[in-house]
């Protein structure tokens, strides 16, 4: 028996270690950090990134790659300081299944460790690592901390990033899957332009409402690329026009019986750069402002138009903000955000105010330093009083915070606390809408770095359930080329969802098919003057053309 015992034990030791053999080691590539300092710290530089790979290594359960690999691949890129995608492109060339990359800062006796984990696979935001050591002699006990927090996320021992919780499988089956239909085109399409057979489809199959066909209408073709559209009454006669942007050009529209017809058209300096537009009545005097964000060179020259004297006229100009009209709990907000000197949305975001003569920058908002004015907007959605920032972040994906004025970086960290409440795993928005910037770090040497930063698409929420919910309309632009490449955006396809919080993740209610296009801006608003919100699209067909669309929402 005891004989049996023995080879039953030998058996199982064997089998257990053959599994743990067998078990693949996770990869990390630590790329060297950049230095923000106007000592000379190169020999820090090297020590703390010899240290972490030692760190790292130690365990002997990760497989850290080999400095001349990982210097080799950070060379060619010839930066002083990396980007996501960078450490992304760095770490799919050479295999890896994480990569850590960061900045060192010494100001005085002081010096932070700013550390970011990239995972390869799923190239969702980063999470973060801080250590702040007092001195030299601090710095190697700060490392061993910092190399231990990387372990414990990589292997999942202690620490998690911020994820979206599961929904509970019963909502599982509110998800229906997505009908096919067989159904050709309809007499809607047609345009003086030609058939638009496959501009967007408009069989629309939804759990909780119906877009309707009959409803549908789209404008001819435009020679324009538009970068924004809002709607509303900009002359003061009660009707709500359409106002349209490209890169310096305002345009205003009213759908009419007789077709869609052009009433204004403002142009621009041939430096201006229109990135984002808004239609709201900020100022109380009844008549809906034309609120335009330029960029001109590298400044923020945004401005506001109103209809006054039967004539459109500059009422602002030479704002210094990123401007952004979103809905509220407290109403309708006009907030702005100030151009950042490393990053053009690194700066806090503010409620913008008329105070009788001119807009003023008012109240700071509860909103994460760090978030960009664009992609986000604020509700409450879970029926109650508590409203919620909801976000998308620089990866795509969609976030919901606690009102909080902490840095984003300084939320999504390992062993982060609760302000951030799900993190989806999907991606939405995405543009193409580029704003060329170039970044600055003063007093560091650094000689300016041109860098693609792109302005997201808005997020609208409303209760169209009219169950006291607030739920998102989100557009998703489709790339053949995922999301992967910061620098190439080529958008063909689009589609609209419906998310509903359900107390624990975000559900899908409804999405539309597959629309030919990229989105290039959105409202759920009145177009025709009928009393009733359609779903309007200013959709870019190619870089050179653009049409409009709109179609009804009938609620089920």
């Amino acid at each position: 028996m005891k004989k049996q015992l023995i080879i039953i034990s030998i058996f199982l030791f064997f089998v257990m270690a053959t599994s743990a053999w067998g078990a693949e080691k996770k990869s990390i590539g630590v790329l060297p950090f950049a230095v923000h300092s106007s000592e000379d710290l190169d020999y820090v530089k090297s020590g703390i990134w010899d240290m972490l790979i030692s760190r790292l290594s130690a365990s002997g359960e990760i497989s850290v790659l080999d400095k001349l690999s990982i210097s080799n691949a950070a060379n060619e890129l010839k930066k002083k300081e990396l980007t996501a995608s960078d450490a992304y492109g760095i770490g799919k060339t050479l295999g890896t299944d994480y990569v850590v990359w960061g900045s060192i800062t010494k100001i005085g006796n002081s010096i932070s460790l700013d550390g970011k984990l990239l995972d390869v696979s799923t190239y969702k935001m980063p999470v973060g690592i801080f250590e702040q050591c007092r001195g030299m002699d601090d710095v190697i006990p700060k490392i061993n901390d910092f190399a231990n927090k990387i372990n414990q996320f990589v292997l999942g021992k202690k620490l998690s990033a911020p994820t979206l919780p599961e929904a509970p499988q019963a909502n599982a089956q509110r998800q229906e899957p997505e009908k096919t239909t067989s159904e050709g085109a309809i007499d809607a399409l047609k345009t003086q332009e030609g058939t638009f057979t496959s501009i967007i489809n408009p069989s629309f199959i939804t759990t909780t409402g119906v877009l309707d066909r009959k409803g549908f209408f789209m404008t001819p073709r435009y020679s324009r690329n538009f970068k924004g559209m809002d709607i509303g009454d900009v002359d003061g006669d009660t009707k709500n026009e359409v106002v349209l942007i490209d890169y310096r050009n305002v345009l205003i529209y009213r759908k009419e019986v007789t077709g869609f017809t052009l009433l204004s058209k403002i142009t621009g300096k041939s430096s201006d750069r229109y990135l984002a537009l808004d239609v709201a009545d900020i100022n109380g005097n009844g008549i809906d402002e034309i609120i335009v964000t330029n960029f001109q060179g590298s400044t923020l020259r945004s401005f506001v138009v109103e209809f006054k004297e039967s004539k459109y006229q500059r009422i602002a100009e030479d704002l210094p903000w990123f401007l952004r009209v979103i809905s509220t709990s407290e109403g309708i907000k006009l907030v702005g955000q100030e151009l950042g000197l490393d990053k053009p949305f690194s700066n806090p975001i503010s409620e913008i105010l008329w105070n009788g003569d001119g807009y003023r920058e008012g109240q700071r908002m509860s909103i994460p330093e760090g978030l960009s004015v664009y992609g986000m907007t604020m509700a409450s959605i879970d029926g109650g009083n508590t409203e919620r920032v909801i976000a998308l972040d620089e990866y795509d994906h969609l976030n919901i915070y606690k009102k909080t004025k902490k840095p984003v970086s300084r939320i999504h960290v390992i062993g982060g606390g609760d302000d951030v409440i799900c993190t989806t795993d999907e991606v939405y928005g995405g543009t193409n809408n580029r704003l060329d910037y170039i970044s600055k770090s003063p007093g560091f040497g650094d000689e300016g770095i041109q860098d693609n930063v792109y302005v997201n698409v808005r997020i609208l929420t409303y209760d169209i359930k009219g169950d006291g919910k607030q739920e998102i309309v989100i557009v998703k632009n489709l790339s053949p080329a995922g999301r992967l490449f910061k620098n190439v955006r080529l958008f063909s396809n689009s589609e609209i969802y419906n998310l509903e919080w359900d107390g624990l993740g975000l559900i899908q209610n409804w999405k539309t098919r597959k629309i030919q296009g990229y989105v290039a801006d959105y409202q759920f608003k009145d177009i025709d003057n009928d009393g009733q919100n359609e779903i309007v699209l200013a959709v870019a067909l190619s870089h050179s053309k653009s049409v409009v669309v709109a179609y009804d929402l009938i609620v089920q």
